[in-house]
């Protein structure tokens, strides 16, 4: 599993910042600061086993460091293999849940929630197929952050994924559900569509938010009886699938006018 980049990045920059707390003995401090860089080394190495365990050492030294936490989190959460029945990776998961909750109390005690480690724990039950839990902390987030896009367009994408498993692929259960069970389905399509709107007026340009409304426009369409108003919905999501193409193709363009990094 690949750790999200804008998340690294953001890790990358908060390691330049001191947030260790005050009265701490200067070597302690000196030599938190000095496993956290080592743990940051393996870690870009993708050796997240020994991240880890610098990451440990840092927190050893200054349990208030803070960013040392968070990598620590995000080198268990590097380990975790979605899917996979090794136990191991279950139990990396569990870490990175443990220790992702531990930074957002930390951050919320002193005024600052965490969106990100929020976010994290959001991506992490989500992969575990723990939907409930995932839209707990969306709501978290939420409560946080009304205008945060990111969690309205995770809610979309695991009601989609619920939705699906339901249907098929390609719609070819819906033949063999009952009245419930579509009554049930359409309710989730209404939700999804409603969190990818919120997520759409918060970022215009959220092209993999568009993918999802052209996927639930298409499941309601899988559920509909009427032909011309199946006709209709299709209709509308061939349009959200035009639009989506345009907005990746742009965000492509600008990704690659930017400037590359110089190596250094």
């Amino acid at each position: 599993m690949r750790v999200n980049s804008r998340w690294l990045a953001v890790l990358l920059l908060l390691g330049l910042l001191s947030l260790s707390g005050c009265g701490l003995p200067a070597v302690k401090m000196l030599r938190a600061r000095d496993y956290l860089n080592k743990g940051v080394t393996q870690f870009t190495n993708q050796k997240y086993d020994a991240a880890a365990q610098f990451f440990q050492k840092s927190l050893e030294m200054d349990p208030k460091f803070e960013i040392a936490r968070v990598y620590l989190a995000t080198a268990y959460m590097s380990q975790f293999i979605p899917g996979s029945t090794d136990p191991r990776s279950q139990q990396m998961a569990n870490q990175a849940l443990d220790t992702f909750k531990q930074v957002v109390t930390n951050s919320e005690a002193v005024g600052q929630p965490n969106i990100n480690a929020m976010l994290s724990i959001v991506s992490l039950y989500s992969l575990m197929k723990n939907y409930p839990d995932s839209k707990i902390w969306c709501d978290r987030v939420l409560k946080t952050d009304p205008t945060n896009a990111e969690a309205y367009y995770r809610v979309a994408v695991m009601n989609y994924e619920a939705i699906s498993e339901k249907t098929g692929i390609q719609g070819q259960n819906v033949k063999d559900l009952d009245a419930e069970e579509i009554t049930e389905l359409q309710g989730k399509i209404e939700e999804g569509l409603t969190y990818i709107g919120q997520a759409l007026k918060a970022r215009e340009d959220y092209h993999e938010a568009m993918e999802y409304q052209n996927l639930l426009w298409r499941e309601k369409a899988n559920l509909e009886t009427d032909e011309s108003a199946k006709a209709e919905l299709i209709r509308q999501a061939d349009m959200v699938a035009l639009e989506t193409v345009k907005l990746r193709r742009k965000a492509q363009e600008e990704a690659a006018r930017r400037p590359k990094a110089t190596p250094r």
